[in-house]
């Protein structure tokens, strides 16, 4: 009959047969069934990872780990471990803010250490590469980077970073300052202006 639905069934212990009829709207009923058919496909669907269906970057940064080098406290020697971030026209920007947040937990415990932490995760300010040049921009964080400074600190702190760019090849050098001031970030780690560092020129600091 049109605008019912009929159901037959039978009591298991019984012989008696009964047919219902419920008189239900087909608004209703179609609205329902709708209902259920997205819901069994919302769960079917799999999490999104957090690059789903975005283009992303991957890349490594370097740490050190005791456990990997032939003895330990050998300062200059980084192992990679990988790291990704959504695409961007600054690939070695990303790669030093992920280098700049330091091992996670897990990696901690697997014996990766860095002077690098949650603390320095807004470390870099800016960065520019020109000339196969890669001026690095540090905001102010001496006071969390204080064993930086010693012989295997400054060792480990520059390998890690030098590490980290290598794999851009358009970089060949690097040169740092703190809040565009070369002079202060290479006192800071005690080395005279010379031409390694291009006497401590705060040019191209100043000209982004």
């Amino acid at each position: 009959m049109k605008g019912y639905i009929a159901t037959e069934w039978c009591f298991v212990s019984g012989r008696a047969k009964c047919l219902l009829s419920t008189r239900v709207s087909k608004t209703f009923y179609c609205l329902f069934a709708v209902i259920l058919v997205l819901v069994a496909i919302g769960g079917c669907a799999d999490p999104q990872s957090p690059h789903e269906g975005k283009p992303f970057s991957r890349f490594n940064v370097y740490f050190n780990n005791d456990d990997f080098a032939n003895r330990s406290m050998v300062c200059d020697a980084v192992f990679a471990v990988s790291r990704s971030s959504p695409s961007t026209t600054n690939g070695a920007a990303a790669a030093l803010e992920a280098l700049f947040k330091g091992p996670t937990a897990e990696e901690r415990s697997q014996g990766y250490r860095s002077y690098f932490s949650v603390r320095t995760a807004g470390l870099l300010k800016r960065l520019k590469i020109k000339a196969g040049i890669a001026y690095i921009d540090l905001h102010d964080r001496r006071q969390e980077l204080t064993g930086a400074t010693s012989s295997c600190g400054s060792a480990e702190f520059f390998t890690q970073i030098q590490r980290t760019l290598e794999q851009f090849p358009t970089i060949e050098r690097i040169l740092f300052a703190i809040e565009g001031q070369p002079r202060v970030f290479y006192d800071w780690m005690d080395f005279e202006c010379d031409q390694t560092n291009d006497n401590c020129d705060p040019t191209p600091f100043m000209k982004w």
